[in-house]
C-alpha cells in the first residue's frame, strides 16, 4: 500500500490516566497516604465546587535541576500537580517567595477555600489532595501548612498578613519528594511509572518484564495488548486492542490499530492500520 503524510488527530492536553482509579487500586494493595483516622467524605463535588486549585511555579535554584523544563513520564512536574487539582478552578502564578500571603490575596476568586502547591511535588495526586481537603474542613481549621503548601480559608487568608504554623506531617513522605535533585527525580519517576502501569495492568494490558517497560501518562492501550520487554511509549500515543509489541520497539506520538504485530520498530507521529506486522522499520509521519 502506497505510504502518505498524515496528522494523527489526538486530542491536545489528552489525560489517558485515571488517578481515581489509580488511587483506589494503590489503597487496595498499601496502605493509605494518610492514617486511617483522616478519611474522605463519600461525596466529594463539593471540593470541585468550593477550592480555588493554586500551582506555584517554582524559581530555579542555583545548583538544581530546571524542573519547569524537565519532563518525567511525559510530563512536566508543573502538568502533574496540576491534575491533582482536576476539576477545581485553578491557577499558575510564579512564586511570591517571601511574600505568598500578599500574592493570594490578589486572585480574584469567590471560592471558599484556596489549595496551594508548588511545582517540586508532583507526586501529589488527587487522591491526596481530597484527603487533605477533607481532614481540613472536619477540622474546621482556618490555614494549614503541609510538607510543601497550605490550605486557607479565603476568608481568614483576607485578616493575615503573614502565616506561620505547625506543619501537618501524618503524611507520606513519597509524597511530598521534592524534583530539586537528580536522585529525587529518579525516585519520582520510579513511582509515576509504576502507577502508569498499574492503570494498564487493570484495564487488561499484560506486561512482561515491566522493568523495561516505559509508559507516558498520555499513553492510552486498550485491553488485550501484550507489551514485552525493553519497550518506550511516549507522548499522545494510542494503542488498539490485542497488540503485540515484541521487544525493540520506540512509539512516540501514534496510532497503533487494533491487532498488530510491531517488532525492533521506531514508529513517530504516524498511524498503523489494523492488522498490521511493522517489524525493523523506521516510520516517521506515515500511514501504512
Amino acid at each position: 500500500m502506497e505510504n502518505q503524510t498524515i496528522d494523527v488527530m489526538i486530542a491536545k492536553n489528552q489525560i489517558a490516566i485515571d488517578f481515581d482509579a489509580i488511587e483506589k487500586f494503590e489503597e487496595e494493595e498499601e496502605s493509605s497516604i494518610l492514617p486511617k483516622g483522616l478519611v474522605n467524605a463519600q461525596n466529594l463535588d463539593w471540593i470541585k465546587e468550593e477550592v480555588l486549585f493554586v500551582g506555584i511555579k517554582t524559581t530555579r535554584k542555583q545548583g538544581q535541576p530546571n524542573i519547569s523544563e524537565i519532563k518525567i513520564c511525559g510530563k512536566t512536574c508543573l502538568e502533574w500537580l496540576m491534575l491533582a487539582g482536576s476539576g477545581c478552578e485553578n491557577i499558575i502564578i510564579n512564586d511570591p517567595q517571601e511574600d505568598l500571603i500578599s500574592a493570594l490575596k490578589q486572585i480574584k476568586t469567590d471560592k471558599k477555600f484556596i489549595a496551594v502547591f508548588y511545582d517540586e511535588t508532583p507526586l501529589v495526586d488527587v487522591g491526596l489532595f481530597q484527603k487533605i481537603m477533607c481532614h481540613f474542613t472536619k477540622t474546621g481549621l482556618n490555614a494549614l501548612s503541609l510538607p510543601r503548601g497550605y490550605v486557607f480559608r479565603r476568608d481568614f487568608l483576607f485578616c493575615i498578613e503573614t502565616f506561620a504554623s505547625p506543619c501537618l506531617n501524618q503524611f507520606d513522605e513519597r509524597a511530598f519528594t521534592l524534583a530539586t535533585s537528580s536522585v529525587a527525580i529518579n525516585e519520582i519517576a520510579n513511582v509515576l511509572y509504576k502507577k502508569i502501569k498499574n492503570f494498564h495492568l487493570k484495564n487488561g494490558v499484560i506486561l512482561m518484564g515491566s522493568e523495561t517497560i516505559f509508559i507516558d501518562g498520555d499513553v492510552e492501550i486498550e485491553s488485550g495488548t501484550i507489551i514485552y520487554p525493553n519497550n518506550i511509549i511516549k507522548g499522545q500515543t494510542v494503542i488498539g486492542k490485542n497488540v503485540i509489541l515484541e521487544s525493540g520497539n520506540i512509539i512516540e506520538d501514534s496510532i497503533i490499530s487494533d491487532e498488530c504485530y510491531i517488532s525492533d520498530a521506531f514508529i513517530q507521529k504516524s498511524k498503523i492500520g489494523s492488522r498490521l506486522d511493522v517489524t525493523g522499520e523506521h516510520i516517521v509521519n506515515q500511514s501504512l
